[in-house]
């Protein structure tokens, strides 16, 4: 029921959008990326339910979500325990989160991202049966590693927007998975001289180095000719040039702007904590704050404007706000309601004010039919 209430909001919001800025409202429905992950909520409660411990030894609720990364609002979400894994319902909110989507961008190249906690044939062929492109991140597993001894040295294109970093990309096709898929390898050089490698063999950054060298000590790495910290995505992506690579490589790498709706519905939506001890008003609860972070997301497509060919809002995190700052510049603005030539008259602060452009922006919007 929220899923679908929240389907008819991301409807009528682009629709306004298509009205007041045509240009922007296409540009979000000629090709829609979705977003897959998790995020852990810590509770205290022992005798909370609907929760389990994780790997870090946290009591935690998982929210699983869903979201729309060009318009950054949530699509779908379930709420887990700390021990659910997401492959197994992955393949259901896939199809809930398309179902969400307005026609318009149904209709559009729609492309899917997920780290390697999604690594599952069943949504690779959920999303190749829904026409769906997708590039899940692979666990660096023994085949996955002979495969990268066999990419040959002039087989690596530079990537984009890194420095000291390549792709390559070579045949390899699980289990049931769709035919076309392929695996893209991203290597970076790693300098020890500047810390980049830890002697920590627990490291996180450490694991992604080759078998051969993960092992070794620092002193040791430091006589090797060269030291790359490797990922693995396996994609359906056309990736059969190295400059094709290379642009899906980019495109893959900004899958955690989903870390931004996530951070925003903690810190500015309450979702850091689950106040309840019934899963069903924990539910509730992650959805409100969901739901609040899809406001601020459709707000800033709204209002915002354009300068020099770049979106421009009111934040820093590429023109848009987070919560917390619309909260204090948009909602909590002292005011006065004076009435005046027979009518009632908001009176703000002086000097300017977000709320009063933002107002402003809002009544141009045409009325709803």
């Amino acid at each position: 029921m929220v899923e679908t209430g929240l389907g008819d909001v991301h409807a009528i919001a682009l629709d306004r959008l298509g009205q007041v800025a045509p240009g922007r409202a296409l540009a979000l429905t000629e090709s829609v990326t979705i977003d897959m992950d998790t995020t852990d909520v810590e509770v205290y409660g022992r005798l909370k339910r609907g929760v389990a411990f994780n790997h870090q030894g946290q009591r935690v609720g998982r929210p699983h979500v869903a979201t729309w990364a060009e318009a950054s609002v949530a699509l779908a979400a379930d709420l887990g325990s700390g021990r659910d894994d997401p492959r197994a319902t992955a393949s259901e909110l896939l199809g809930r989160a398309l179902a969400a989507l307005p026609a318009p961008a149904r209709a559009g190249r729609i492309r899917l991202r997920a780290d390697a906690g999604y690594f599952a044939g069943q949504l690779a062929r959920a999303a190749l049966f829904t026409d769906v492109e997708f590039a899940i991140g692979a666990r660096r597993t023994a085949p996955l590693w002979r495969l990268l001894d066999g990419v040959p040295a002039d087989g690596w294109a530079d990537a984009i927007d890194l420095t000291d970093t390549q792709v390559a990309v070579t045949g390899y096709c699980p289990d049931w998975w769709p035919a076309a898929t392929r695996l893209l390898i991203r290597r970076v050089r790693l300098h020890l001289d500047r810390g980049q490698v830890s002697g920590d063999p627990r490291a996180r950054r450490r694991r992604t180095l080759h078998p051969d060298q993960r092992a070794l000590p620092l002193a040791e790495l430091a006589d090797a000719d060269a030291v790359f910290g490797y990922s693995f995505v396996v994609t359906n992506l056309d990736v059969s040039t190295g400059a094709k690579a290379a642009e899906a490589e980019h495109w893959y790498r900004h899958r955690t702007q989903v870390e931004n709706l996530f951070r925003d519905s903690k810190h500015g939506a309450a979702l850091n904590h689950l106040p309840s001890g019934h899963p069903a008003v924990n539910r509730a609860w992650m959805w409100g704050a969901l739901r609040a972070a899809t406001c601020c997301g459709w707000l800033h497509h709204l209002t915002a404007t354009t300068r020099d060919g770049r979106l421009v809002g009111h934040g820093v995190r590429g023109g848009q706000a987070m919560i917390a700052t619309l909260r204090r510049r948009l909602v909590a603005v002292p005011a006065r309601l004076v009435r005046h030539a027979r009518g009632l008259t908001l009176r703000l602060p002086p000097g300017d004010d977000l709320l009063a452009e933002v107002l402003a922006r809002l009544r141009v919007l045409p009325a709803p039919s």
